[in-house]
């Protein structure tokens, strides 16, 4: 438990604001920041350049990181072909309504103090700022994993000027069960660095021709968006609780691909520009379907030809 008056401050507001779980980061990142960044192998949806991700903001000279998870997940059994996290309202808009909250609550503590909100949508390296804020470890399968929430989590950050007391990274580590690394779909896992490139998730918002064996990845499963699949066999999201977030706990876990044909671009962004899957347009949603068909299809008359 911390001490410093700065921190119990925090620790209230953030309650407050049904911020569940928050951690503090010191600023700049340590010395070994840019070994452990380059050692990576982010998907081209993130930014590559280590010294940008370093830098965190250009703005100003942060002191602190105030780094926050969303938890997302809510048991459902019925038919889905999206991934989780795209289920409810698109955490980016969640995460900025409640750090912008956050925000206002300490500029009243303090006028001079600067702020800049980042979700992963910035070059900022959250997850690695969240092991540092001590929210928890990385798993083999390369996500986040918070001890309480599991790995359905989503990250968000404020820098700022502001001096607060940082905590410290959990010394509880993933359990190295490797059913991950079995169970993916594309075999992404397990290699000195994350093969994105043949990851179901990356695949199904890969713009552009797909090769065959591309095809067959995304084919595995019915999911026309995203992937859960070393999510659903970790043994630490086994009996995690409901996320407390209302955002979050209204989902739609499947939308309806025929529907798609027959919105314009700017019908379809009407009516799902709130949904995380958005951001890449509704063919591509298309093709994934037609690829998820076309691959069933030939599969059931494989079938039949050796009866």
């Amino acid at each position: 438990m911390k001490s410093t008056m700065k921190y119990i401050n925090l620790q209230e507001i953030c309650k407050e604001l049904n911020i569940y779980e928050f951690g503090v980061a010191s600023w700049p990142l340590p010395e070994n920041a840019k070994s452990i960044l380059y050692e990576s192998n982010p998907c081209p949806f993130t930014a590559a350049n280590v010294e940008e991700r370093l830098l965190g903001t250009s703005l100003f000279t942060p002191k602190s990181a105030i780094v926050c998870l969303f938890p997302y997940y809510v048991e459902h059994k019925s038919p889905s072909n999206l991934s989780r996290y795209t289920w409810a309202k698109d955490y980016h808009l969640v995460i900025n309504e409640y750090l912008k909250k956050l925000i206002e609550k300490l500029q009243i503590m303090n006028t001079d103090a600067q702020f800049s909100i980042h979700c992963d949508t910035s070059p900022l390296a959250d997850r690695y700022m969240a092991y540092l804020a001590g929210l928890g470890f990385y798993g083999k399968n390369n996500c986040f994993i918070s001890p309480k929430w599991g790995s359905y989590v989503v990250i968000g950050t404020i820098l700022t000027t502001l001096e607060l007391e940082p905590d410290t990274p959990l010394t509880q580590s993933c359990m190295g069960c490797n059913r991950c690394i079995t169970a993916c779909l594309g075999q992404c896992l397990g290699h000195d660095e994350f093969k994105f490139d043949t990851c179901k998730s990356y695949l199904t918002q890969k713009k552009g021709e797909l090769t065959s064996e591309e095809e067959h990845i995304i084919a595995k499963t019915p999911l026309v968006f995203g992937c859960d699949v070393c999510q659903e066999v970790c043994p630490h999201n086994k009996d995690i609780p409901t996320t407390p977030i209302p955002e979050f706990q209204s989902v739609e876990p499947y939308i309806d691909i025929d529907e798609l044909d027959s919105l314009t671009n700017k019908e379809f962004k009407a009516k799902y520009g709130h949904r995380a899957f958005s951001w890449r347009g509704k063919k591509i949603l298309i093709r994934n379907q037609e690829i998820i068909e076309s691959k069933k299809i030939l599969n059931c008359n494989m079938k039949l030809n050796t009866l």
